[in-house]
């Protein structure tokens, strides 16, 4: 019953889609754009990706954000380089920025210890370190997503990626390895690495083992064509860059519900974190990081204009706030276990429940850092969860991992969070 009431719905959003693309693409483009305008926070190499992929472009806006990054997030790499920070995922993620606006890769340079090396240069270097980090202990220096995201960006970028790289991808997939901390075969890391060995694939740079990477190509193919009842892939946050990665894979799986699903979610304002509508617009176009192999920065329509936001008049009644009782449990790495109960305004982000019962003087603590998904936990009540130390804070509502950030997730009943010192 459920499945049906899904595919009414989605049926009856077609039948509004305008002639020459569809609603959703357009109100995804407009507040991407918005967020281009934003002064606020670092860049997200990822919503340039995903303007530059799109048919239509907004060329000074585009330009606009590329500066930010060639700036900002070119100095932030810098530094981390500087310190002996792991890189390799934001390395990757500059580097397609640069294949996306049709640049050199060779003109990009960072300079350590006296030292002047290329992106590509200090990519390869990082992915080496990331290689023997599963040499030695089974386990990427970062994660499986950001490994596979360092062989996508060298494949795109022409580099034949070191043989042992790609092995370790194919085994990986192969044994089933790509679970982030606390999920169940993230759907994410599965999306990023089928779209890394299909690059591999197409380019003809592994050749040690065809038969091993078509069938670990399959393997990923056949977990992301498995939809749920609302023809999600995962879930509505995971489904545009699985989409991304079946058309990568070359999948012939009947994706109308699905895409039908998620132009309705768009349409109705179900995504509103920028990553995630960089996403979004990329998975609505049918477009996988390999379109980057074929950009034509010579031959674009500049034809995407930033339209006024309408301003409403709207009535406001004085209406009682209405509250909602959330209970916080912590469970820190040695197992111990403390409770917190608070009241919050219905429709208020999980942030601000935190920040309530932190002001409450109840002994509990938090920290955030930033991240280009938003504020993400990295200390409560004094046990930090780093990813050096493979440990994260997993977030669940009413025993679920949340599928949202701390400030994305609006609270709209009665619920109990538990926030775990987790292992991966």
């Amino acid at each position: 019953m459920q499945r049906l009431v899904v595919l009414s719905a989605v049926l009856a959003f077609a039948s509004i889609k305008t002639c020459d693309g569809t609603l959703a693409v357009e109100s995804v483009q407009q507040q991407l754009l918005r967020s281009v305008q934003s002064p606020e926070g670092s860049p997200i190499p990822n919503l340039y990706l995903a303007l530059r992929l799109s048919g239509d472009h907004s060329h000074a806006l585009e330009t606009q954000y590329l500066r930010k990054i060639t700036t900002e997030l070119h100095n932030d790499i810098q530094s981390s380089l500087s310190q002996g920070v792991p890189g390799a995922g934001l390395l990757s993620q500059y580097a397609m920025c640069v294949l996306a606006s049709c640049r050199s890769l060779h003109a990009v340079t960072f300079t350590v210890q006296d030292k002047t090396d290329t992106l590509i240069t200090h990519l390869k270097r990082q992915m080496r370190q990331e290689k023997e980090s599963i040499d030695h202990s089974q386990k990427p220096l970062s994660s499986y997503f950001t490994f596979s995201g360092g062989v996508l960006a060298l494949c795109l970028a022409g580099v034949r990626v070191n043989v042992h790289h790609t092995a370790h991808l194919i085994t990986a997939v192969q044994h089933d390895k790509l679970a982030e901390a606390g999920t169940v075969g993230s759907v994410d890391t599965l999306s990023m690495a089928g779209m890394a060995l299909s690059c591999e694939k197409k380019a003809g740079f592994y050749t040690h083992g065809e038969a091993a990477l078509d069938a670990a190509i399959q393997k990923i193919k056949d977990q992301l064509e498995v939809t749920g009842e609302d023809f999600s892939i995962g879930n509505k946050y995971s489904t545009p860059m699985a989409v991304m990665a079946l058309v990568a894979m070359g999948s012939h799986k009947d994706l109308s519900s699905t895409m039908l699903s998620l132009e309705a979610d768009a349409q109705s304002g179900a995504y509103t974190n920028p990553m995630a509508l960089s996403y979004v617009l990329m998975g609505l176009q049918r477009k996988s990081y390999l379109d980057l192999k074929h950009i034509n920065c010579q031959n674009e329509q500049n034809n995407l204009v930033l339209e006024p936001e309408v301003e409403q008049d709207v009535l406001v009644e004085a209406v009682p706030v209405q509250k909602v009782m959330v209970v916080v449990e912590v469970v820190k790495s040695g197992g111990q276990i403390h409770l917190y109960t608070v009241h919050v305004p219905k429709g208020a982000s999980l942030l601000t429940a935190l920040k309530l019962i932190r002001d409450k003087n109840t002994g509990f603590t938090f920290e955030v850092e930033p991240s280009q998904w938003g504020p993400f936990l990295s200390n409560v009540n004094g046990e930090h969860a780093r990813q050096s130390d493979r440990r994260a804070w997993n977030l669940l509502s009413d025993g679920a991992l949340l599928s949202q950030g701390i400030n994305d997730f609006k609270i709209q009943g009665p619920q109990v969070f538990a926030i775990r010192n987790t292992a991966y």
